[in-house]
């Protein structure tokens, strides 16, 4: 029987998820929680075949329980589904260890191909993505101006654009606020931005 946990603050989102698995695998036992704590509370506790988590939910730090994951389940099956963007996030995260990385707004049956994937031990990305880091391999250089940031400042770009202050940041990561006001900085210097809105602009238009 394949174990399912399935991370999202967004109750349709899990129910729709569930509804997909059901329909792919006979016979499956599927979990379900809101936030990152939970899931670190389940995960602690138990095995799962694959780990289906949203990188973007109130009161969690993606980058830091991800790294706890690993390290607590070395082979931890991992499939990041999200509305933030693949091409500014897929990277980064596919380097911290998560073996797929798609898009919310992805079809029923590239979730399911997604899945099967990663069950089957294959990394998953969409073709689309898939061409593009094939491109930059091929030519040596990449034209993702998000590259030059840090996982960590990666995440906490997605909590600024996201509508959260330094101060709310901090809380969320469980991190000084100094130390925030420091990765902004440097966020906005890497990326030749000077405020949120500029850099909420340059998320959209990547």
């Amino acid at each position: 029987m394949k174990r399912f946990l399935i991370v999202d603050d967004h109750f349709i989102v899990r129910t729709g998820l569930c509804v997909l698995i059901r329909e792919e695998f006979m016979q499956v036992e599927i979990e379900e929680c809101r936030d990152g704590d939970s899931a670190w509370t389940k995960i602690q506790g138990s095995a799962y075949d694959l780990v289906i988590l949203d990188i973007s939910m109130p009161s969690t730090d993606t980058f830091s329980l991800l790294k706890k994951i690993f390290l607590l389940r070395r082979g931890q099956k991992i499939l990041i589904l999200t509305m933030s963007s693949e091409d500014v996030y897929a990277r980064k995260y596919l380097d911290l260890g998560v073996k797929g990385f798609i898009n919310k707004e992805a079809g029923p049956a590239e979730i399911r191909k997604a899945m099967v994937s990663i069950l089957n031990n294959k990394r998953y990305l969409s073709s689309r993505m898939q061409d593009k880091l094939t491109t930059e391999v091929l030519e040596g250089k990449t034209q993702n101006p998000f590259e030059s940031l840090s996982a960590r400042e990666l995440e906490i770009m997605n909590h600024l654009i996201d509508g959260k202050n330094v101060s709310e940041t901090a809380h969320i990561l469980s991190l000084h606020i100094s130390t925030v006001s420091t990765h902004k900085a440097n966020i906005m210097h890497k990326l030749g931005v000077s405020n949120i809105i500029e850099l909420s602009k340059m998320v959209q238009m990547f």
